[in-house]
């Protein structure tokens, strides 16, 4: 899908919020892996996040052009397992290990994802490039023309 200027900054804006979020997820992770007890706030606070996360990345799951993806489908599958604060504190440490394995390498992803469409806000949109360049080749290959 070739995303245009207003698109790209809207989905943007999506992504960069979906990463803040992202980062939130890491937080409560260090918080149910420690000794602190989980109440009932902290609970509330993580469905909140989960929910937010799931409603974002509805919005820009099917916007998003295949090579910036980043395993969105993984970051929810992953939320859906890890369903309350209590759960993931009695996870065993090769369990928490994988989560925190997995949070970085979507955290990658969506990084990756928010500096490509940053790029592209600033005028290089790499599908219309390649465009030009299949040209210019395609011209060059044909040699100078005769009249």
């Amino acid at each position: 899908m070739a995303l245009n200027p207003q698109g790209v900054d809207e989905l943007q804006e999506h992504v960069k919020k979906l990463l803040e979020l992202w980062m939130r997820i890491k937080l409560v992770f260090n918080k149910a892996f420690g000794e602190e007890a989980i109440t009932r706030e902290h609970e509330a606070t993580y469905l909140q996040l989960k929910s937010e996360i799931s409603r974002i990345y509805r919005i820009i799951s099917d916007k998003l052009a295949a090579g910036l993806k980043f395993d969105g489908d993984k970051m929810l599958e992953m939320l859906k397992n890890a369903m309350t604060m209590e759960h993931l504190h009695v996870q065993a440490p090769g369990e928490r290990q994988v989560l925190y394995r997995l949070w970085h390498v979507i955290y990658i992803r969506l990084t990756r994802t928010l500096g490509a469409l940053e790029v592209m806000q600033s005028g290089y949109y790499p599908h219309l490039h390649r465009e030009r360049l299949k040209k210019a080749v395609t011209v060059a290959a044909k040699g100078p023309s005769r009249k």
